[in-house]
């Protein structure tokens, strides 16, 4: 008896024996899952940092305009801008160590060449195309980029492109902005309340639009349309002048015109013939060397919206037109000041989504807000930018005219 007793405990004290060793082995293990966990949790931050350095994906962006040809000007202010903005942008550190590489293309203004280049370019794997705004440049690779899932800017086109998908972006300031900033300071500061509007025929569908832009902002903001008319190829500048004048119901203050500098030189030396001495509000297309100077005196008081304006003092754009003069020996102009942002816009939506992936890279693109050379950029839901334009007119100086900053960024 004493023995089945003694056997009985000793049964009892190898079965609580056993208990203890699996709750020991039990703890041990949730002990080293736990410290497994706080040691992931730890090195999380490094694991994503290595692992994105070491992605096997270049980072890569291309770039397609014209580098020989008719449209060479602006293929190669493109590419020059693009450059510049990439050699800034890897001297300030790249992504995380890590430069951005650019490959470019010459496509030579023709559709064969575009698609070629583009089709080069998506199998380098690149994670954006930067596009001239020129014609075959900016249109020709929407379809083939956007089902390729490669990002596409358009570096400075005047037409809307971002509904052609989500992977397609233009960097431009949109007329809509700048008609409608325009209508606004010459009501308020200068208080022009009658407009006469002339819409050129003779350009193509950008007077046409610009125009009708304006005429909706100077509804918009209140003032008034006393006279409206068209130069068309059947139609002399003196007469549709002169029917302007004639159905003008009150005097004029400021004359729309939409159309190019040529055109508008002609406009502005036909207005003072004709005893109109109003001055003139136009579109960013009379921002050039050549309005100034083959204008003179007649261009003095026209008002215009523009993207950029080197003669900005702040210290960016500042930066800026150093670099690009040491780059070219030439001052920038608008093609060059949005290739610059379009590229500093891609890079730093790579850095914000912390990859290479363009899906990614398209995502953190659609909620961006940076401040550039051509101002503060944000972008819509259709991918075009939003940012204000400066606010430009041409006064005598030193017995030349001069583009004078009137409102800016």
């Amino acid at each position: 008896m004493g023995n089945r007793i003694r056997n009985f405990n000793i049964q009892i004290i190898n079965f609580k024996f056993k208990i203890l060793s699996l709750e020991f082995r039990i703890s041990s293990t949730l002990a080293a899952c736990l410290l497994s966990v706080f040691i992931a949790y730890c090195l999380l931050p490094i694991a994503c940092r290595i692992s994105f350095a070491e992605e096997p994906k270049l980072l890569k962006i291309g770039v397609v305009g014209p580098e020989t040809g008719e449209d060479a000007e602006t293929g190669l202010m493109t590419l020059a801008g693009v450059e510049l903005a990439a050699e800034r942008f890897n001297e300030a550190g790249g992504v995380n160590g890590k430069k951005i590489e650019i490959v470019h293309y010459d496509n030579k203004s023709s559709s064969p060449l575009t698609q070629a280049a583009v089709q080069k370019l998506i199998k380098e794997h690149v994670i954006a195309i930067i596009t001239s705004p020129t014609g075959w440049s900016t249109f020709g690779p929407v379809w083939l980029a956007n089902a390729s899932r490669i990002i596409l800017m358009s570096a400075g086109s005047k037409r809307h492109i971002g509904r052609s998908g989500p992977f397609i972006f233009r960097n431009s300031l949109p007329d809509e902005i700048g008609t409608e900033e325009s209508i606004q300071y010459a009501m308020e500061k200068l208080k022009y309340k009658n407009y006469a509007v002339i819409t050129s025929m003779r350009d193509d569908e950008t007077s046409l639009q610009i125009g009708g832009l304006f005429r909706g902002a100077i509804i918009k903001k209140g003032g008034k349309i006393v006279s409206e008319t068209y130069v068309m190829m059947g139609v002399s500048i003196e007469e549709a002048i002169a029917q302007l004048k004639k159905d003008a119901r009150e005097p004029i203050d400021a004359v729309i015109f939409a159309g190019d500098d040529d055109a508008a030189i002609e406009v502005l030396k036909e207005l003072r013939r004709q005893g109109i001495k109003a001055p003139m509000i136009g579109g960013d297309i009379l921002y050039t060397d050549k309005f100034l100077k083959n204008g003179g005196e007649l261009v003095d008081g026209t008002l215009l919206y523009s993207g950029f304006f080197p003669g900005d003092k702040s210290p960016m754009v500042t930066k800026f037109v150093s670099g690009y003069n040491k780059k070219t020996g030439k001052e920038p102009e608008i093609v060059a000041a949005n290739a610059y942002d379009s590229f500093m816009l891609v890079a730093e939506a790579i850095k914000q989504a912390r990859s290479a992936d363009p899906s990614r890279v398209r995502e953190s693109l659609a909620k961006i807000n940076m401040q550039g050379v051509t101002g503060k950029i944000t972008m819509d839901a259709n991918g075009e930018t939003i940012k204000k334009p400066y606010i430009l007119r041409a006064v005598k100086k030193s017995g030349k005219a001069v583009f004078e900053l009137t409102e800016g960024k």
